[in-house]
């Protein structure tokens, strides 16, 4: 079985609870301490049995990470683990789901290697907004706060929600580029110093 490091949480003598997202599911595993064991960490895609006794927790045997050649550099890899992290709390309390999590954390990966990460991750979030349907919220074109008609200029909450500038504050976009950006789940038409602005408030959550 396959999946993408959620979390990891040390329990006593090292052992450790590992949450893993796989195609179907939000899985927690217990992995016993090994000093031949590799050290996980979060955002690792790995490849693992699952063995169940009925005792405590099913224990996650047999790992193989598979590694990106990205995973070397530090800014590549905060911003992926920055975006897991937002991820593992948006599906706090999820733990079936369909297969789109882990196709999108796939393509992702992929992408980071070759790409601005925040323009990756971006895009991920956009493609996340659209596949749960919560585009619509945003195309229904009022302020999310005051319930009035926005203007050409917006502001953004938290999940990219639109506001008025004077009723969100912070930074001010032009509304139809924000709409490109979510239906086309693409920041081409974005420049970098927007881009660096989107990726502020999208670190605020999912």
């Amino acid at each position: 079985m396959q999946g993408f490091i959620l979390s990891i949480q040390i329990i006593k003598n090292q052992d450790l609870i590992v949450k893993i997202l796989t195609s179907s599911q939000i899985l927690d595993l217990y992995r016993f301490y090994g000093v031949r064991h590799s050290i996980l960490s979060v955002g690792k895609k790995v490849d693992f049995d699952i063995q169940y006794d009925g005792l405590f927790m099913p224990k996650m045997r047999n790992i193989l990470e598979f590694g990106y050649p990205w995973e070397q550099d530090y800014a590549r890899t905060y911003v992926w683990q920055i975006f897991i992290k937002l991820l593992l709390d948006h599906l706090r309390d999820v733990s079936d789901l369909d297969g789109f999590y882990f196709a999108l954390l796939e393509r992702g990966a992929q992408l980071l290697g070759r790409q601005n990460p925040m323009r990756v991750a971006l895009e991920m979030s956009a493609a996340l907004i659209m596949h749960e349907g919560r585009n619509a919220r945003i195309h229904h074109n009022r302020c999310f706060l005051c319930d009035e008609d926005l203007s050409d200029e917006i502001g953004l909450g938290r999940a990219f929600l639109f506001a008025h500038p004077k009723c969100i504050g912070g930074e001010r976009f032009e509304k139809v580029k924000i709409f490109d950006f979510l239906d086309r789940c693409s920041t081409l038409a974005l420049d970098d110093d927007e881009v660096e602005r989107l990726w502020r408030i999208f670190s605020l959550g999912l």
